[in-house]
């Protein structure tokens, strides 16, 4: 299962990398919030969670690139596409 959602994220990432920089999409994947996330129920601050940009980052290290490497294969589709079924095949196994 996590084969799976890795290899659509990795796929929607690259989607998204291929976009004209003034959409929304583009600019939310770019997009680091500041400050720390706090519990709605009793507001005590806890550990930040993960964000999207960080859980790709870890995907994309697994690749053995970086982002900028990553950003730029993204624009070949057929090329991102090969490099993404080759990671999911390295973590069939997850």
């Amino acid at each position: 299962m996590g084969n799976i959602i890795r290899r659509r994220r990795l796929r929607w990432m690259g989607h998204v990398a291929r976009m004209d920089g003034e959409r929304r999409a583009v600019q939310a994947m770019d997009w680091s919030p500041e400050g720390k996330r706090v519990k709605e129920a009793d507001c005590k601050r806890t550990r930040p969670q993960k964000n999207w940009q960080e859980t790709i980052r870890e995907d994309i290290r697994c690749m053995d690139m970086t982002w900028s490497e990553a950003i730029d294969l993204a624009d070949d589709r057929d090329g991102w596409k090969d490099c993404v079924a080759r990671c999911a095949a390295m973590h069939w196994m997850d």
